[in-house]
């Protein structure tokens, strides 16, 4: 037996070491519980979402058409097609009628001077492949843009359309959803916010003969009253980067950091989903990239959400477009042969999996999900640190082993 003294320092360590344990899950306690609501899936999913599409140049019609072609190509374990959720934008400025009349005016997706554009989307949408979701009327708040002193912004407004909004807009300007003709920004007025919703909503249907269901902020930067304004008018989910912006500001960089958001979060009617990742080729971020992304996620027991541009695909340099696109299909392909159980699905089918927890795509049994969190913390940073000096890392993965269990696959034909 112990001599007194020596189980009272025995007793006195572990009760430091318990206390510290308790003011680490206290001061974490945030995380720590966002890294056990979050869903687990039960089997792999891939998200391909592409923003920027719809209104812009003709040179669209063609890469969809490409991009169509290879998605067409690959089939998951339940026999669905690789499908690219695109996020539309309705309209760009009529640049000769601004000319003429001296303020504001659109050219719309359903004008007939964009009809190939159109045409390409409801192809690949009756393909299968294109999933079809807003991204806004514009890509930008056309008063901000018409007030700009910016001799580049009024030449741009006063181009032959279809103009591309990515090419020369300052990126705070690209902020649809701020006034960001002063930086820091400012917000909208809640009329003018609710009018322009319902204005693009009524766009969008008209076009597409259905409401949006998927909303993708233009650069990521929005306010609750805009997501409020969504929820009215029918939208149902908003797709987040894992968080909220709220405001450009004084350099012109997005702020305000509300968060973080994570898949299945919810507010009110709406549910988020969170961008796990990147398939860039164009910036380097190509298919082996967006792999390690996919088993990471996996893993974690989270679907994989890649975020891309159509800027990727419409690059003058024809040789460029091509590795691009074959960086797509070695995407595809490839992590079909690594995850033979994978399933893609686009934005909306992810958000009614993540509304309704459906038990066939969610593990709800704890010893299921155990794994799954356990991964997640593995990439939680600091915590992870604190976990691993104190120990509770080699016990935590102990007890894990022991009790944990891999979540049966269930997944099957339902789309969400």
């Amino acid at each position: 037996m112990l001599p007194d003294p020596v189980l009272s320092s025995v007793a006195w360590l572990a009760a430091l070491w318990v206390g510290g344990l308790a003011a680490i899950a206290i001061v974490h306690r945030r995380t720590l519980a966002a890294l056990w609501r979050e869903p687990v899936f039960r089997s792999p999913v891939l998200v391909l979402e592409s923003d920027d599409w719809g209104a812009g140049p003709l040179v669209q019609a063609l890469a969809l058409g490409e991009i169509a072609q290879v998605l067409s190509r690959h089939r998951d374990a339940a026999g669905r097609p690789a499908a690219m959720s695109l996020a539309l934008v309705l309209a760009v400025p009529d640049g000769d009628a601004i000319r003429t009349v001296g303020r504001y005016a659109r050219v719309c997706l359903d004008d007939a001077r964009l009809g190939p554009v159109l045409a390409a989307l409801r192809h690949g949408q009756r393909l299968g492949v294109f999933a079809l979701q807003l991204h806004g009327m514009e890509h930008y708040w056309p008063a901000t843009l018409m007030a700009s002193d910016d001799a580049n912004v009024q030449s741009w407004l006063r181009r032959p359309p279809p103009a591309a909004t990515e090419a020369l807009l300052p990126a705070h300007l690209q902020s649809r959803w701020v006034d960001a003709r002063a930086l820091p920004s400012a917000p909208h007025a809640a009329n003018a916010i609710e009018a322009a919703v319902a204005e693009e909503v009524a766009a969008f249907t008209r076009i597409f003969g259905a409401p949006p269901d998927v909303v993708v902020p233009p650069t990521f930067v929005w306010t609750r009253d805009v997501e409020q304004a969504w929820a009215r008018h029918g939208l149902r989910c908003v797709v987040t980067p894992g968080w909220r912006y709220t405001v450009r500001d004084a350099t012109g960089a997005a702020a305000g950091d509300e968060g973080p958001i994570a898949n299945g979060d919810r507010c009110s009617d709406i549910v988020y989903t969170a961008r796990s990742d990147y398939f860039e080729p164009l910036l380097g971020r190509d298919a082996r990239h967006a792999l390690r992304a996919l088993a990471l996620a996996t893993a974690q027991g989270r679907p994989c959400v890649l975020e891309n541009h159509r800027d990727n695909f419409i690059v003058d340099d024809a040789q460029a477009r091509a590795r691009h696109l074959h960086e797509l299909d070695v995407l595809c392909h490839e992590a079909l042969r690594l995850h033979p159980g994978l399933r893609f699905l686009s934005t909306g089918d992810l958000a009614r999996v993540l509304r309704e927890r459906n038990p066939a795509w969610l593990a709800l049994a704890w010893r299921e999900r155990l794994p799954a969190v356990w991964a997640r913390l593995r990439s939680s940073g600091r915590l992870w640190t604190l976990a691993k000096l104190s120990g509770v890392a080699a016990v935590g993965q102990t007890v894990v082993r022991a009790l944990g269990r891999p979540p049966l696959a269930t997944a099957g034909v339902a789309h969400g």
